[in-house]
């Protein structure tokens, strides 16, 4: 976690960079973790050996666990509940080549604030994104270029779709009301389900009870009622793949991305990574599932864009740690940029805010282009989910659920705020070039940047921060 936590007077939620647990996989059959090596706790990968066999969840069951989902295309299966010796069990079944220790994946925890902000929600700016009621802190938009690109027109398709592998989405909220597909949404995290069916019956399972994922998703559409995203038209499927605690599991996210490529999402956007990478020596069968979704995603023709990390670390120097996801086949990593200073970090003025964020991973091999992600002094803003909970003695609370007509503002700096700029000018550019060709949209982007370092590739931002107006200027 590398921004600091802040407190505000005026009617705001702080969230502090979005940072993943150091956690490293170990491949199973019966290996027990060290201290140095989280694995979630009854939760496994298993390798398929061919298409999976009709009788392979009554199999499970018979072991005594459950299966949560299953990767048909990619070759793999999660399951739960199992104990290491059943796991081991299985391992030696046909039709399965091996069984892995799942790996918990966790993000910060929110902070929230306790004022609200009145709204007038008659305004309609989805055609003029930069007239929407907070615009005036979106530095961020203004950073890329975007309100002269809008004023071209270029506010995006509702014939192309972006796949939000997140927290879930407040989909009904201000900004996000309209822009959700949720026959194509689904959540892969049964807790959360199950957390949402008891306390908020008749919500969608996609409901947002963390927060973050409302934020990622509407920096790339959005209504712009309160807060513009790089699109107004695009839409929107949410695959549900960390839950309230903003915890989920590897394996999970390895199955959204495959949701998501079946389901038609021509962009997807993975704001979460593994903090610290996996050990590639110790973990070949995990790395080659890892691979293997990726290159499924390609087939199918959509363009991933992945979050670099908030370690500060050098990616190109990590050895035999890969960097989740940055080193997966055909994906865009996005590193960070945000102001130096500010007089407030929600409304400004901001100071320098194409500076690389001090928290970012970097690396000139590794980091593809850069976007703004914010800092300390400068955050990328969204409307609070609802249903952002937290614990309130024994109760559950929803401190963001604001009576009609007010809302609460949220203020986030990670990779995580990066990387959704990045694939809203991809959606954009998918709009005008046309889809199902991820090399060719990867070069359009390419060839839009500014150049902001030392001339060609850098370490910090790699080729160059996006730029809205100049990649659908080719």
């Amino acid at each position: 976690m590398r921004s600091p936590v802040l407190s505000f007077a005026a009617a705001t939620v702080a969230l502090a960079a979005c940072s993943d647990s150091p956690v490293q996989p170990t491949p199973a059959r019966a290996v027990t973790p060290t201290a140095a090596v989280a694995a979630a706790p009854n939760r496994f990968v298993v390798e398929l050996n061919g298409p999976v066999r009709a009788d392979f969840a009554a199999r499970v069951a018979a072991l005594g666990g459950t299966v949560d989902f299953v990767a048909d295309g990619a070759g793999f299966a999660g399951v739960s509940g199992l104990s290491a010796q059943a796991a081991a069990a299985l391992g030696r079944q046909a039709g399965v080549g091996a069984v892995y220790d799942d790996v918990p994946v966790q993000l910060g925890a929110p902070t929230p604030g306790s004022e609200l902000n009145a709204a007038d929600v008659s305004v309609n700016s989805i055609a003029n994104p930069a007239g929407s009621f907070r615009f005036a802190f979106q530095w961020n938009m203004r950073a890329i270029s975007a309100p002269a690109a809008w004023a071209l027109g270029n506010l995006g398709s509702p014939n192309v779709t972006a796949a939000i592998l997140d927290t879930g989405i407040d989909y009904d909220s201000f900004d996000m009301n309209g822009m959700v597909d949720l026959s194509r949404s689904t959540s892969l995290v049964p807790n959360d389900n199950a957390l949402i069916a008891a306390l908020l019956p008749g919500r969608n399972q996609l409901d947002d009870l963390n927060g973050h994922g409302t934020n990622v998703a509407t920096q790339v559409s959005s209504n712009a009622t309160i807060f513009a995203g790089v699109n107004s038209r695009t839409r929107l499927i949410g695959v549900k793949v960390l839950g309230a605690n903003g915890g989920g599991t590897l394996g999970g996210i390895l199955a959204g991305i495959i949701w998501a490529a079946d389901h038609g999402a021509d962009v997807a956007n993975m704001s979460l990574g593994v903090s610290g990478g996996i050990d590639k020596a110790g973990s070949k069968g995990f790395v080659g599932i890892t691979n293997k979704v990726f290159n499924y995603a390609n087939r199918a023709g959509m363009v991933v864009v992945v979050s670099a990390g908030n370690d500060a670390l050098n990616l190109d120097g990590n050895g035999r740690s890969l960097a989740v996801f940055c080193e997966a086949p055909h994906v865009i990593c996005v590193s960070a940029t945000g102001p130096t200073a500010s007089a407030n970090a929600f409304s400004g003025p901001w100071a320098n805010v194409d500076a690389p964020a001090s928290y970012s991973n970097t690396g000139r091999k590794s980091i593809t282009v850069s976007a703004p992600g914010g800092t300390g002094a400068g955050w990328v803003s969204s409307v609070c989910a609802h249903h952002l909970a937290a614990v309130s003695g024994n109760t559950i609370v929803f401190p963001c659920n604001a009576p009609p007509g007010f809302f609460f503002t949220i203020g986030i700096a990670g990779t995580s705020q990066a990387a959704p700029h990045v694939t809203g000018v991809v959606a954009q550019l998918i709009a005008k070039y046309g889809a199902r060709n991820p090399a060719r949209i990867k070069q359009l982007l390419l060839n839009g940047l500014d150049d902001l370092g030392p001339p060609g590739p850098d370490d910090a931002y790699g080729a160059g921060r996006v730029n809205l107006l100049k990649a659908l200027s080719q």
